[in-house]
């Protein structure tokens, strides 16, 4: 097993194209994936590449169409991060500790593609794009196309994640709530994230994405275009109706966190209440 640490994203480029590995930057999800008896170390049952020390990904900025995140930024600097996109900040703000979020990164998140990471809500609802390098070029996958199930993604092995980018557009309301144990520092027994503008009193945007309820994250881009159209008083009649709509897009699971009856009751709650919030405009 060879452990490598690049000088630069071109040589971390140049080691993937011939060595099949793990990518690691802060580690805190693979760490736990590959945890071994106490005083032993990792079980890497592949080589790893290290690329927490590459400056040159580790830069948040923005152009006309973009906000750009690069992969080694951590979540602590996401956060304090004038750029970074208010509901972004909010879901970052509750992920584990502030230790965690001192190390953790965004495509590590994604990445590790688990029903419950935060930031992977927020990426389906702001139509993230994960950008892929490789020594064969560049590839750009939507966030809800890259997470194909638990732990599977849509990454070749020769390719590394350099950002996350996120579409400049403005909405005028949202909304984000984690459901755990306790309000950080635990893993989502259920979240929700929405957003919603109104043109000329009719819902000319309205989405909602939930995590925790199924193997990833759920959006339905069909019930968004039934709602959007609507008149704020039209979707309060139809409240429950679509209530129950969302409900149906959700699989969730017994697990040693909750069960699947509580998470479905949960979300459907948030979703009324999300409803209500886009109706009455507050």
């Amino acid at each position: 097993m060879v452990k490598y640490i690049p000088a630069s994203k071109e040589d971390a480029l140049n080691f993937l194209a011939s060595h099949d590995a793990y990518i690691v930057a802060g580690g805190t999800d693979m760490m736990v994936l590959k945890r071994n008896a106490a005083g032993l170390l990792p079980k890497f049952d592949k080589d790893v590449l290290y690329i927490s020390n590459l400056n040159e990904l580790n830069k948040i900025y923005e152009d006309k169409e973009y906000i750009h995140i690069g992969a080694t930024a951590t979540l602590d600097e996401i956060y304090n991060h004038p750029l970074t996109p208010k509901l972004l900040k909010e879901a970052v703000g509750e992920v584990a500790s502030i230790n965690i979020r001192h190390f953790a990164t965004l495509p590590g998140n994604i990445a590790n593609a688990s029903p419950a990471g935060d930031t992977i809500v927020i990426d389906y609802l702001l139509d993230a794009i994960v950008k892929l390098e490789s020594k064969n070029g560049v590839r750009l996958v939507k966030a809800e196309n890259f997470v194909l199930g638990v732990r599977k993604v849509d990454r070749r092995s020769d390719e590394l994640i350099t950002e996350i980018m996120f579409p400049r557009f403005s909405y005028d309301g949202d909304m984000w709530y984690k459901v755990g144990s306790r309000k950080a520092d635990s893993i989502s027994k259920v979240s929700v994230a929405g957003l919603y503008s109104i043109t000329d009193g009719k819902i000319s945007k309205f989405a909602l994405a939930f995590g925790s309820t199924a193997v990833t994250v759920r959006r339905s881009h069909e019930l968004e275009k039934e709602i959007e159209g609507l008149t704020q008083k039209e979707l309060l009649d139809r409240c429950e109706e679509f209530v129950e709509k969302y409900s149906k897009i959700i699989s969730p699971i017994d697990d040693q966190r909750s069960n699947k009856e509580y998470r479905l009751m949960v979300a459907k709650n948030i979703t009324r209440k999300f409803i209500k919030q886009v109706g009455e405009g507050k």
